[in-house]
């Protein structure tokens, strides 16, 4: 068996590169290319939001709306305190509106550091692998360039401004805003969510 077509296909362009394998260099190529194009597809249909709320209440991550393009909760509800896993209130609050963002609390599964901006990236580089960031599960870029969410499990704490410069942390009573939805620009997993990593080490 070949498990080479196991690897992730960033490791396996790097092989063929490596070993001038230029046709299978070529080859994986177009094949990232094609998987791009399906993917940004997926990302911007219409139904992307509603489809994306309904993966995370299939991974037990309860959601709640936010209006469209923004980070805040719709007028009169209650925000993060509304969010539910139940499946049939997640449909109607995105058949009602489709394009709402999606909103994740944190403090339960995992809590988020936000990593805003300039200085933010420039205090994330200066403690990047130091025991002051634990095991990150998660990583999305967010609206504004430089700009990151670090999900780690979860550890009790509230929420807590400038823990760092240009960085926020997000805890008990908290939220954030969870990929593919969009403000400046459309938040993204540059990191998957390890899930079964989050739920061994919050036992």
């Amino acid at each position: 068996m070949n498990h080479q077509t196991h690897q992730p296909i960033e490791q396996q362009l790097d092989q063929a590169l490596r070993t001038l394998d230029l046709d299978t260099f070529h080859r994986l190529g177009e094949q990232a290319d094609r998987d791009d194009a399906t993917r940004e597809a997926r990302l911007t249909a219409p139904d992307a939001l509603a489809n994306a709320a309904r993966w995370y209440v299939s991974q037990g991550i309860p959601v709640f709306p936010l209006m469209p393009g923004e980070k805040k909760p719709y007028p009169g509800s209650r925000g993060f305190k509304d969010a539910t896993t139940d499946l049939s209130q997640v449909n109607r609050w995105w058949t009602t509106n489709p394009q709402a963002n999606i909103g994740v609390p944190t403090g339960g599964l995992f809590d988020v550091i936000d990593i805003d901006g300039e200085q933010g990236a420039l205090s994330y580089r200066e403690l990047a692998g130091t025991d002051v960031i634990p095991t990150i599960y998660g990583k999305a870029t967010t609206g504004r360039p430089c700009s990151r969410h670090l999900y780690i499990a979860a550890t009790g704490d509230g929420n807590s401004a400038g823990v760092w410069p240009g960085i926020d942390y997000r805890g008990a009573g908290g939220y954030v805003v969870a990929p593919p939805s969009r403000t400046a620009r459309r938040y993204d997993w540059e990191q998957p969510l390890d899930l079964a990593g989050l739920k061994a080490a919050t036992k």
